[in-house]
């Protein structure tokens, strides 16, 4: 298939109004095998997205073809209030936690939290 080349191969997947390439830019592997290929000199691209953007940072660009990059985040509250009922029902996470079903939001809230947001240890550079 397409992974599996050693050329970026540019594609439309369906009946949509936009391209593809054949690199898998959201786990390192793919960052690496794009960087490769010189997937940002082609010019084949105009949006990349990663789960890993330091190792994109680093690998993908340089100081002839400079990235910028974009950020959404979800609201820090939002998201603890989100996890908190989702963990209640969710029986399929390892972090499932049926005993929260018993406490009120405020009860919840006043525990002390082990809470880590993912997202911004990576673009701080911190480990997990």
């Amino acid at each position: 298939g397409h992974d599996q080349s050693d050329e970026i191969v540019v594609f439309r997947p369906g009946d949509v109004n936009w391209n593809t390439v054949n690199v898998d830019t959201t786990i390192r592997p793919g960052i690496m095998r794009a960087a490769k290929m010189g997937l940002v000199q082609s010019h084949t691209t105009d949006l990349i997205f990663t789960m890993e953007p330091q190792v994109a940072g680093e690998h993908l660009y340089d100081e002839f073809n400079r990235g910028r990059i974009l950020a959404l985040f979800r609201h820090p509250i939002d998201r603890v209030v989100s996890k908190f009922y989702y963990l209640q029902t969710a029986t399929w996470e390892k972090t499932y936690r049926p005993e929260w079903a018993e406490l009120t939001i405020l009860e919840w809230a006043q525990k002390p939290s082990e809470d880590e947001n993912f997202m911004v240890r990576k673009l701080v550079g911190k480990s997990f």
